[in-house]
């Protein structure tokens, strides 16, 4: 029997996925970090979406990997809706309204390739209110967590046993994603801290 290395990565990826997730749940309970709760809404119902696509693509083993993913999202937007503002911000509206227009489209082409497109617009959009938010206070979250997501995402690159459009280029995109906010994040928390110093 032998050892197929993309195994090594999923378990890599694993391990990444739950420290990063351990930090950022540690930070919320700390009252460190204060997560979007629509942004965080919208990435539990994207990862469970493309958890779905993945099965579709017979990518089995990884796919579980996001549904893990979407069940802490979601378990994230709900502490956030519990324990901070409820309101609903004219760009939340209004950002909600272009998924929920973005998931007709899908249903109605059942295409999964543009479904992918679609989704990874979706994705860019909603990571806007939560960068904007660590621009205006960077100090409302954690950049440890996200350089950790970016690294899950590019490992679990490496451990894709059916790599294609459908399985590969949400996973780059969300990667880069995380780590353009991880880095805003950082280097903003550093200019303020030398302003405050």
């Amino acid at each position: 029997m032998t050892f197929d290395i993309k195994y090594l990565f999923l378990i890599f990826s694993a391990i990444f996925t739950f420290f990063s997730y351990f930090i950022y749940f540690r930070s919320i309970i700390k009252w460190e970090s204060k997560p979007h709760v629509v942004s965080w809404f919208i990435w539990w119902l994207i990862s469970l979406i493309i958890f779905i696509i993945q099965i579709y693509d017979n990518a089995w083993i990884w796919a579980f990997n996001i549904w893990f993913v979407a069940f802490l999202c979601l378990l994230i937007s709900f502490i956030s809706f519990k324990k901070w503002s409820r309101k609903i911000s004219k760009t939340d509206s209004f950002s909600l309204i272009f998924w929920i227009l973005s998931i007709i489209l899908w249903i109605f082409t059942s295409n999964p390739v543009l479904s992918v497109i679609l989704l990874i617009i979706v994705d860019i959009f909603w990571f806007i209110p939560t960068i904007l938010k660590s621009i205006k206070n960077p100090f409302h979250e954690n950049e440890n967590a996200y350089f950790l997501a970016w690294a899950w995402y590019l490992i679990s690159i490496f451990s894709m046993t059916n790599i294609s459009f459908l399985t590969i280029w949400f996973i780059v995109v969300t990667c880069f994603l995380n780590l353009f906010l991880a880095t805003i994040i950082f280097f903003r928390k550093k200019s303020l801290k030398q302003i405050i110093l």
